[in-house]
């Protein structure tokens, strides 16, 4: 039972990491403002982090 709880845990950081991702990449590609692109770039590493700990135990 730990083990399915635990796998619904890393299929929701991929999932949240990948929203993450979109909405980084949107930020940095298209604004115009300096913050606002540094925010992109952050939310970037942020996902890529978010990402690796949800594949790295459950993998489609």
């Amino acid at each position: 039972m730990k083990k399915s709880k635990n796998l619904t845990l890393h299929k929701t950081a991929a999932l949240v990491g990948t929203v993450i991702m979109a909405i980084g990449s949107f930020m940095a590609c298209l604004s115009t403002n300096v913050v606002a692109t540094q925010v992109g770039n952050v939310l970037l590493v942020a996902s890529i982090l978010v990402m690796f700990y949800g594949y790295s135990a459950w993998q489609p």
